[in-house]
């Protein structure tokens, strides 16, 4: 069997909400890739390591996935 698909005065409320959260997370990854850049030339500068930089980038690469998958989960009209 398979299932009847959602009315669109249910879908319209979520696919709006998934757009809001998709421009949120793109807003985080863009000011966290200022951050991060400004961090790293710091570091650069008075030669520290930056180890800890590299799991803030697969982060934000995760997230940036995140709207792509939500995208395709939710598929819209």
């Amino acid at each position: 069997m398979s299932a009847k698909p959602l009315p669109a005065s249910v879908t319209d409320p979520l696919v709006q909400l998934l757009q809001w959260l998709a421009w949120l997370v793109l807003a985080l990854c863009v000011a966290r890739a200022v951050w991060l850049g400004g961090l790293l030339a710091v570091r650069i500068y008075r030669e520290e390591s930056v180890e800890g930089l590299f799991g803030t980038v697969a982060a934000a690469a995760l997230l940036a996935s995140a709207g792509g998958l939500a995208a395709a989960i939710v598929a819209t009209r």
